[in-house]
């Protein structure tokens, strides 16, 4: 009786030390991935064109420049730089394109 209770007691010490080593190798890598910016993980990196930021600016650019509203781009919209720098190269994209239309409309 007495070595079966040391060996369960043993076999839960190896159990509790192999659950505490993965558990620290878990937080090491995902300390790591946060840690991680598109500089230093090039395969992480997402092109501006593809973000829901650039799309918003393309629509909103377009709206606008149908309408004749406002040229300055409501870039508050997004809270981060990166966002806000991808939302005003679709505002910018969207008034070029409108305006290079305009311009052939007005030609012909």
């Amino acid at each position: 009786m007495n070595n079966a209770f040391t060996n369960v007691r043993g076999a839960y010490w190896v159990v509790i030390v192999a659950a505490s080593l993965t558990f620290a190798t878990h937080a090491v890598q995902g300390a790591r991935t946060l840690k991680e910016t598109p500089e230093t993980s090039p395969s992480r990196a997402i092109d501006p064109l593809f973000t829901a930021a650039y799309r918003d600016g393309l629509y909103v650019g377009k709206l606008a420049a149908q309408r004749g509203e406002q040229r300055l781009a409501p870039v508050g919209r997004w809270s981060a730089q990166n966002d806000r720098e991808a939302f005003l190269a679709g505002y910018e994209q969207a008034n070029a394109e409108i305006a290079e239309a305009g311009d052939l409309n007005s030609t012909k």
